[in-house]
């Protein structure tokens, strides 16, 4: 169905975009409002396009056609708007920007209002504020982020369903970021409200952008476009490049979507990265870079929390020890190898629990192997969906944990265990072993069915090891969420406020 726009509610907001736009660019010599808001936007635009012509820069550009359209731009709209004003007159200009930005008559863009942020920090938390999806990245977010709100002056911001703008968050939308955690938070009974159509657009303006969550697909190109040309320093945390290092264990399509968010980290001035693995592999993407002509993104390497904890119980109604896993139901995490170990271990006699805890993530090799084994008797759990209190509850009861993953950013149901005071079994490299390096852990070869069999066989009989393990958890440095979110905001978000800040007093021109 075709949206036909209110030509009348169009003008008003064209009207009020170009003199939102025009107060920031054109500051004194901004024309007085007429009342008519066709002549309003007329006089305005004619200044705004003389303006740019004289003072021409990327950011100038890339926010005269947003004042215009509606909507974020593309990097071929800044382009093919810059070599308009080459060529042509202010008039003739005005009258083709208006006829590109404004030709579909059912765009929503046309009415939309638009807001500025300038000076300020615009936190984009689209994916964590939609959703009730609570793995890795969203973790990271829903304990980071109300550290922020709470210390610092922030804009939560999600995109338009279609992806042409950030806009703020509803109510529903900011609870699932900043309160997640409390004891009194409930998700959202409705699904999250339709913004495409209504929302008016948060712009950034000499500001950082911090992109911590998931990137929206649709918003790609013009992120991209925000990263290269707005002139806002727009940062990012690198949680790790498995897509297109690990390829052959994300499903079809994800290495393509990777490679075009890659597109926005090349324009990217900082990446905070979550490990020294992470740091690792988006130095390598940066470092292949200048055969672009470009130099990338400084990275940063901020690591995640890893805890110490001294709390370890029985699972009431248990048949014996459990044995914990916990992560998303994908290749990746290696769960045949796990339910191989098992099995082997139950079939020598040895009485255990095996619970697993996850998202569904994609396959159903798992599924099928998990339904076999309980037809047969065996005491394996799969959980979905699990909340916070029932996860502590988990860790808390388990005798170990195993997470013997190929490929990992960081490694969150290790560090997780730990904060639990429960021994856990992981890989031996990467930022596993890194984590290992403090204590409290088995590490070993995850390509290694019979070492992982050893491992687990250890650490159900031998309760002189799993003390000794425990010993090591409680003695490990502590490292909280707020340490964390400190450090991330110091490496992250304060050194390209700083440039800004200089930026401002020395001001020069873009070439």
């Amino acid at each position: 169905m075709i949206r036909r726009v209110d030509p009348s509610a169009a003008r008003q907001a064209l009207a009020h975009r170009l003199r939102v736009v025009g107060a920031a660019l054109l500051g004194p010599g901004l024309p007085h409002r007429d009342d008519d808001p066709i002549h309003d936007a007329a006089a305005v635009l004619r200044g705004l396009i003389d303006h740019v012509r004289s003072e021409t820069t990327p950011a100038k550009l890339w926010l005269l056609r947003l004042a215009v359209a509606g909507r974020m731009a593309t990097a071929s709209e800044v382009r093919a708007l810059r070599r308009r004003l080459e060529i042509s007159t202010s008039l003739e200009t005005s009258l083709w920007l208006l006829e590109e930005s404004l030709a579909d008559s059912s765009s929503v863009s046309a009415t939309r209002a638009i807001e500025l942020v300038q000076h300020g920090v615009v936190v984009d938390v689209d994916h964590t504020a939609r959703h009730d999806l609570h793995t890795g990245i969203q973790q990271v977010i829903r304990r980071t982020m109300p550290l922020w709100a709470a210390k610092h002056d922030v804009t939560f911001a999600a995109w338009t369903d279609d992806g042409s703008g950030l806009r703020a968050l509803s109510a529903a939308e900011r609870a699932r970021v900043v309160d997640w955690h409390k004891p009194e938070y409930e998700p959202p009974r409705v699904a999250h409200r339709r913004a495409g159509d209504t929302a008016g657009l948060i712009v950034p303006w000499d500001s950082v952008v911090v992109l911590p969550d998931v990137a929206m697909p649709t918003a790609l190109a013009p992120l991209a476009a925000l990263a290269e040309f707005s002139g806002n320093r727009v940062v990012a945390v690198g949680y790790d490049c498995i897509p297109v290092v690990s390829a052959d264990l994300v499903p079809v399509g994800g290495a393509s979507r990777f490679a075009s968010y890659l597109g926005v980290v090349k324009h990217l001035r900082r990446v905070a990265a979550i490990s020294s693995s992470a740091a690792t592999e988006f130095q390598g993407f940066v470092d292949a870079l200048p055969a672009q002509g470009l130099t990338g993104p400084e990275i940063v390497e901020c690591q995640l929390p890893a805890g110490s904890g001294t709390t370890a119980g029985a699972r009431a109604g248990a048949t014996g020890p459990t044995v914990l896993v916990v992560g998303s139901f994908e290749p990746r995490k290696n769960h045949l190898a796990i339910l191989f170990a098992a099995e082997t271990l139950w079939r020598e006699g040895l009485r255990f629990d095996l619970v697993l805890i996850g998202g569904m993530g994609w396959g159903d090799a798992v599924p099928r192997l998990v339904s076999r084994l309980r037809r047969v008797g065996r005491p394996v759990i799969m959980r979905h969906r699990v909340d916070d209190a029932s996860l502590r509850e988990a860790y808390a009861s388990a005798r170990f944990t195993v997470f013997p993953s190929l490929h990992e950013g960081y490694g969150l149901p290790v560090v997780e265990s730990l904060a639990a005071g429960v021994p856990a079994i992981t890989s031996n490299f990467g930022s596993l072993a890194e984590i290992a390096s403090g204590g409290g852990i088995v590490t070993i070869d995850p390509r290694d069915d019979v070492a992982l069999t050893d491992a687990m066989r250890q650490l159900l009989i031998d309760d002189a090891l799993l003390a000794r393990l425990r010993a090591q958890i409680a003695g490990r440095p502590s490292r909280t969420w707020s340490d964390y979110a400190d450090d991330l905001w110091r490496g992250l978000v304060a050194p390209e406020r700083q440039v800004l800040a200089s930026d401002a007093r020395h001001p020069e021109p873009v070439p």
